[in-house]
């Protein structure tokens, strides 16, 4: 996927001698935990909110993308309302504290509401964040771009650290940092030649991170670990299908395991699909309901129109929320020759969905909701962000996952140049 925008587990470098797992755990009791974090360079105030997903399986079996965090962030006191909240903490002058009992290691989201940035301005939400909540001390610490680490849990370790703190996975990770930043007089063709070179990195970061998932998913001596392994996973590949079965064996009377395995199973003939909707192929129509409740069609989308973007995305997914300044260029542009966008997002609460669509000020047709919804089986959609372009007289997919100059250039070759006769 082209993703210009990634927030990954960063080591960084503690030096305040709270990193000391041995004595936390001792400290602390053995079914308690005690998370100590600094996101003083992302953060000066706010709130800091543990959760735990309802439900025992389902959705995308992980949520670990953030939102942008650019921006104000609206009512975020509200989505409070509808979280299974395990711990909470106020951020005061970019530190909290928080603490409490778990029973066994499991996985665990935050969402950091209400916050003051650095420069004193309100921040958006950066939710759906997920680590190992474990008995022990934990220390939480975050960057300016809102990536963290998490210390002093064995299955944090085992689970992330084990190739997020790889040499290799660093060094990479910084370059694409550095590749992703504009560079001062540069032409459009360096340009367009540094952000293609950020969009590799990119990929081969998500390959070490499919490598280091597969390993520990597929062969851990410990059931949890893998168990956890997959709870955590924000992209779900075709190895996952095979370390749920493998992981069913190990623990036949898990209740998550047993109902992942039972969607997936059920899902796998629809998203093997997904190999059928590439360049060259004919669209799957679909309805979806707008925010408002109106009733809409991919095909409704592309009577009057000559070429249609169709764009699943989510709240959380950092990535695709990244991209919509730049749609928002192109649909500008390109809108008035027969450009449309069809946008369905996969949130499953609702709430997140008319969050981030009134945040981003959504101009074209907003659609969704939900992994389990037909758009998402009908075009295999197993990870955001997916798009794919459409001539609209014939219903033909002519490519896939265009995003920034490389949209640019796919609608000007078939729409003309914004403002050409």
């Amino acid at each position: 996927m082209y993703r210009y925008f990634i927030f990954a587990i960063a080591a960084i470098a503690l030096g305040n001698g709270i990193n000391n797992a041995g004595a936390a755990t001792e400290a602390v009791g053995t079914n308690r935990y005690a998370v100590t974090g600094d996101v003083s360079a992302a953060y000066s105030n706010g709130e800091f909110v543990v959760w735990e997903s309802k439900k025992s399986a389902g959705g995308s079996g992980g949520t670990v993308a953030a939102s942008s965090m650019s921006g104000a962030g609206g009512s975020q006191s509200s989505l409070k309302d509808g979280l299974n909240i395990v711990a909470e903490a106020p951020i005061v002058d970019g530190k909290f504290f928080l603490e409490g009992t778990v029973g066994a290691p499991h996985e665990a989201n935050f969402y950091v509401l209400n916050a003051t940035g650095k420069d004193g301005q309100p921040s958006s939400t950066i939710k759906g964040q997920s680590f190992v909540l474990e008995p022990g001390e934990l220390t939480l610490v975050m960057d300016s771009r809102a990536r963290f680490v998490v210390h002093g849990g064995r299955y944090n370790d085992i689970v992330v650290n084990s190739w997020r703190r790889s040499p290799e996975f660093l060094e990479l990770m910084e370059n694409h940092r550095r590749m992703s930043i504009p560079v001062a007089g540069e032409t459009e063709y360096e340009r367009h030649s540094r952000v293609d070179k950020a969009s590799e990195m990119y990929s081969e970061m998500l390959r070490l991170e499919t490598r280091g998932r597969s390993s520990v998913a597929l062969n851990h001596e410990d059931p949890i670990a893998r168990k956890l392994t997959l709870q955590t996973a924000w992209l779900w590949n075709a190895w996952m299908t095979q370390a749920v079965r493998e992981l069913a064996k190990l623990m036949p009377d898990d209740p998550w395991v047993m109902e992942r395995l039972a969607s997936l199973e059920a899902s796998a003939a629809s998203r093997s699909r997904e190999s059928a909707m590439t360049a060259g192929g004919q669209i799957k129509d679909f309805e979806a309901e707008t925010l408002d409740g109106q009733v809409v069609s991919l095909s409704g989308a592309l009577e009057g129109k000559r070429i249609v973007l169709l764009d699943f995305w989510a709240s959380w997914c950092g990535p695709c929320r990244a991209e919509f300044p730049h749609m928002q260029q192109a649909y500008s542009e390109y809108g008035p020759r027969g450009f449309e966008v069809f946008s369905f997002s996969v949130d499953d609460e609702r709430e997140d969905w008319v969050e981030a669509s009134e945040e981003e000020d959504l101009p074209w047709i907003d659609s969704g909701m939900g992994w389990e919804h037909p758009a998402t089986e009908a075009y295999g959609i197993t990870g955001v962000p997916a798009s794919f372009l459409v001539d609209a007289a014939t219903g033909e997919i002519v490519a896939r996952d265009l995003r920034g100059h490389k949209l640019d250039e796919a609608l000007k070759e078939r729409l003309g140049a914004p403002g050409d006769d």
